[in-house]
């Protein structure tokens, strides 16, 4: 697993339904967690996307450690996720909430197993170069990519969103995004946004780090200080949501 320019601690919910506890216990060790309907109720293909997917993200290099919290009685099996997990990750833990007492319990379980990662694998780690860069964009950055190759660093360009670049274990994002559409982050991953011209973004203009007249130097000495701690706006306003990818519409 390569080192990377965050150290997030992930709060995991393997279920739709353990997300409440993975919510409060991400609150109380300052962790990383995200809502989501899967983990049950899931056929065909997503049973293994959506288990690839989770994989993915604890195997992220901006991820320390991890915490994977069941229900206990999910499709995703919690200790079968976490199994796999420890492969890639070796700083994981599971739990089940229907093996503890309750709610209240499960919470106060998960902040000792958390707490418990964060003191064997307390060091922040930090990426040597080059930094791998992923580009969102509709295909229209190739002088960009080949300014930032030439200085060095690796570059992953995708248009299928911040979660196909996030399994492309890109460092951090630089996002052009949609004229009609807001800055936003993914929870993981620093992303640089870089506004457009539109009406829209000229009046969203402070919520992006750089107006669309930026140069090629200025977007590269961006990634520098971000790559080297400096917090994205959308870092700072902890915006931004994990999506994962299903295929099969199932009830």
């Amino acid at each position: 697993m390569k080192a990377g320019i965050r150290s997030h601690q992930l709060i995991l919910p393997s279920v739709v339904c353990s997300t409440h506890v993975s919510r409060r216990i991400a609150q109380e060790v300052g962790g990383v967690t995200f809502a989501h309907q899967h983990g049950c109720a899931i056929i065909g293909v997503d049973v293994a996307g959506i288990d690839n997917f989770f994989i993915d993200l604890a195997s992220h290099p901006n991820v320390a450690s991890v915490l994977v919290v069941a229900l206990g009685c999910e499709t995703i099996q919690g200790n079968e996720l976490a199994e796999k997990i420890v492969t890639r990750n070796p700083a994981t833990k599971y739990l089940v909430i229907q093996e503890s007492a309750g709610v209240d319990d499960a919470v106060s379980k998960g902040v000792v197993a958390a707490n418990s990662l964060a003191s064997r694998f307390p060091e922040p780690r930090h990426a040597e170069d080059p930094i791998v860069v992923g580009i969102s964009s509709q295909g229209n950055a190739g002088e960009l990519v080949a300014f930032l190759q030439a200085e060095g660093l690796h570059t992953v360009e995708s248009s299928e969103g911040f979660s196909a670049l996030m399994s492309a274990k890109v460092h951090l994002i630089v996002s052009f995004t949609d004229s009609m559409q807001p800055p936003t982050g993914f929870p993981l991953i620093p992303v640089i946004n870089i506004a457009s011209d539109s009406e829209l973004h000229l009046a969203f203009s402070q919520e992006f780090d750089l107006s669309h007249d930026a140069s090629h130097q200025e977007i590269a000495a961006k990634i520098s200080t971000v790559a080297r701690g400096e917090q994205t706006k959308s870092e700072a306003n902890s915006s931004g949501e994990i999506v994962a990818p299903r295929l099969v519409r199932s009830v």
